[in-house]
């Protein structure tokens, strides 16, 4: 049966498709399993369907996987001959041939027509992020596979720094294996970065808490790590911009999913970051964001015009947005 695999977390969607092609054919056997990329300016989903209608090469099955399923969303459509070429093709499954769509986003536009069918006649796996109590699982079981030994301090920043991302958490777990097999927190601290939008959402969570010391405390932090100030105000700017929707969107009345289909997919938001960011707008104002980004544009454009100096003016910035 064709089938749909969406969700935010790539870890657990290669996982995912890993197993269905395992199931449906041999791993090894590339010669029936063809990946399409739909995000490609020369996809064309009628490829797909004639190689679906093809017979596989020495074997009772084939698979086709087409990542990237920007159609599926919104902004992004088939051609009328593609979609209902496609809708065809769906509603008469070949018994020789599984096509998987895989989208790498929690969010499908699911008022477009091929949304619908896709999610009427596919099997559908949704593939969620893991919660914060699953993630320490995950990441304690991760560290055991690789023989490593952490103080709890040292895991405890390690897991902060992972922001609950399994793929990244594979990657630097390996690079930990490599280091040694006790870490500590300096060794955490030295070779595990911190990932920038996370410390930009700190860093606005402090800003409308008013909390000056803690908002210079991950400033200086960026700093030490060489973070161009106007290339990290670019990121709060991009936090603050969501967090003025988010808080728009709430004081209308608008509900998560409603919010979560509004947003998407131009600001790549799914129920995790949006929680995290209603949270905080239901602790603030509109008014009091847009101000924060009056501030901002103001240190934006006398920095480039060298009115002020970057490290400075952006000191300045702080301590303004947290008057």
């Amino acid at each position: 049966m064709n089938t749909l695999i969406y969700g935010n977390e790539s870890y657990l969607l290669n996982q995912a498709l890993h197993k269905r092609i395992k199931k449906l054919v041999n791993v090894q056997d590339t010669m029936n399993t063809v990946f399409y990329d739909a995000s490609s300016n020369n996809f064309s989903i009628l490829r797909v369907i004639e190689e679906a209608q093809t017979l596989p090469f020495f074997s009772e099955h084939k698979v086709l996987v087409v990542q990237n399923c920007l159609f599926l969303t919104r902004g992004v459509n088939l051609k009328d001959n593609e979609l209902n070429e496609l809708i065809v093709h769906l509603s008469r499954p070949i018994e020789t041939c599984t096509i998987i769509f895989m989208h790498d986003n929690d969010n499908l536009d699911t008022q477009k027509k091929i949304t619908k069918k896709l999610l009427e006649l596919c099997e559908v796996e949704h593939v969620k992020k893991l919660e914060t109590n699953d993630f320490r699982k995950f990441l304690i079981g991760l560290l055991k596979e690789r023989n490593i030994k952490m103080s709890s301090d040292a895991f405890e920043e390690f897991l902060k720094r992972m922001d609950n991302n399994m793929s990244v958490s594979y990657h630097e777990s390996e690079k930990l294996a490599l280091y040694g097999e006790m870490i500590n927190l300096d060794d955490v601290e030295a070779l595990i970065s911190r990932p920038l939008d996370n410390e930009a959402f700190h860093l606005v969570n402090a800003l409308m808490d008013k909390n000056l010391k803690q908002a210079l405390h991950i400033y200086n932090d960026m700093m030490i790590l060489n973070m161009e100030p106007l290339s990290f105000s670019g990121l709060i700017a991009s936090q603050l911009r969501l967090l003025y929707q988010v808080a728009s969107l709430d004081k209308e009345g608008y509900h998560r999913q409603e919010m979560i289909n509004k947003l998407s997919p131009a600001n790549n938001v799914n129920v995790y970051r949006l929680n995290r960011m209603l949270t905080l707008a239901r602790q603030t104002t509109p008014d009091r964001i847009l101000g924060i980004l009056n501030y901002l544009a103001n240190y934006d454009h006398r920095s480039k015009l060298g009115l002020v100096d970057k490290k400075f003016g952006f000191e300045l910035f702080l301590i303004e947005a947290t008057h």
